[in-house]
């Protein structure tokens, strides 16, 4: 409990810029003596500081002490395994990144994942000028399957990671505390505190990338099922779909729907796309015509640039999403559906025929909006910041970040 109240004043100390012992204890209905002793605790761990004094409301009264965040004080790190590049990130106290590094993806190489990592967190502490002994939490986000009690990586079939201790191994070489999640789940904490799910209690937050996923949000916070297992949308096998997917199973939505899927649409195409010049992608692809590669930003490009075939591939992936959509809102039935991912550039293109399958399968679509994530491409690494910062407290909720 002890615990708790500590980290619901410290939301509250991040949320501005000074607040006095009175204020916290008002907002937070929590006695003044635990305010106070909670207070002194942080004053002497350094990690707030007292800064003058505040008017009193009436002039006999005594004046309050006000407080605010020490930003230096701590430091906490985010780390997002992806597919196509690892990125770490150094937060301040308040949880704003100070320096983020990139390397490439460790595809195949989670060994030499747990021996690299360690050494990228420490030029980045370095960079930020945060030391190393102010490190207090590390949250990881992976395209994978974690086992919530011991923060293993039990599958991720794009990475080609197999039954990786993650936490453990980590934990051990940073001396700090590690959180493990998926992608999807670190984002949706990201969503609800800082993007389009900001205020709503119950939503899913489903990832279109290299693979397919999605979370769910109950009552403001995150389902994670027995072990931790929940959200695998990508890996439900949907009708008259043969294609043999990563997992080893064939038809999962993950072979139609995700980016891959859609890159591979487009290298497949007779009709090929174009692509406008100055996106890097090339300005064709299909049937030979372009040997370098294109990928599901570049379809996504073509598309709004009005290419017919470009909006065909999108509009057989949206379908087929929907389809999968349909399946949570018909069991779940949340307030809202937030979709995420590289492959949302697509926008409308996506989204319609997305919204569109869901009126044609859901039993109960009908009100709920299905939108588009602002929180930005790096959601997952910011979501991981948070999960270190909070741990197991913060899951998706609406408070203000």
């Amino acid at each position: 409990m002890r615990e708790m109240n500590r980290a619901l004043l410290l939301d509250m100390i991040r949320q501005g810029e000074t607040v006095s012992r009175t204020d916290l204890a008002r907002r937070s209905a929590l006695t003044k003596p635990t305010v106070s002793a909670i207070v002194d605790m942080l004053l002497d761990e350094g990690i707030v500081r007292e800064v003058g004094f505040g008017v009193s409301p009436s002039r006999k009264g005594r004046r309050s002490r006000l407080l605010e965040l020490n930003d230096d004080a701590v430091a906490f790190v985010g780390m997002h395994f992806g597919v196509r590049q690892t990125t770490v990130a150094v937060a301040d106290a308040r949880g704003q990144i100070r320096m983020r590094t990139t390397h490439r993806s460790f595809r195949g190489q989670p060994g030499q994942a747990i021996r690299i990592v360690p050494a990228l967190v420490t030029g980045a502490l370095r960079e930020a000028k945060l030391p190393r002994s102010r490190l207090q939490g590390i949250g990881v986000a992976i395209p994978g399957l974690v086992d919530q009690a011991t923060g293993t990586c039990v599958l991720a079939p794009n990475l080609r990671w197999y039954d990786v201790p993650l936490r453990a191994e980590l934990s051990r070489a940073l001396r700090a505390p590690v959180i493990v999640r998926n992608i999807t789940q670190a984002a949706a904490v990201a969503e609800g505190r800082l993007g389009s799910a900001r205020g709503v209690r119950s939503f899913a937050w489903v990832y279109v990338g290299t693979g397919v996923g999605a979370a769910l949000v109950a009552d403001g916070r995150v389902l994670y099922g027995k072990n931790g297992f929940s959200g695998e949308l990508g890996h439900c096998a949907v009708h008259g779909n043969s294609a043999l997917c990563g997992c080893g199973r064939t038809g999962c939505i993950e072979t139609v729907a995700s980016g891959t899927a859609i890159e591979a649409a487009a290298r497949a195409s007779v009709k090929g796309i174009v692509v406008p010049s100055g996106h890097g992608s090339g300005h064709a692809s299909g049937n030979g015509a372009n040997p370098r590669k294109i990928d599901a930003q570049a379809v996504a490009i073509a598309a709004r640039a009005g290419d017919e075939e470009a909006r065909r591939i999108l509009a057989r992936a949206g379908e087929y999403l929907g389809m999968g959509i349909s399946y949570l809102l018909n069991l779940f039935n949340p307030e809202m559906v937030v979709l995420g991912g590289r492959v949302i550039q697509a926008g409308n293109h996506l989204l319609d025929p997305v919204r569109a399958s869901v009126a044609a399968h859901a039993m109960r679509g009908d009100g709920i909006p299905i939108a588009l994530s602002t929180v930005g491409d790096d959601i997952m690494l910011r979501g991981a910041v948070l999960l270190a910062m909070e741990g197991d407290r913060v899951e998706g909720t609406s408070a203000a970040a």
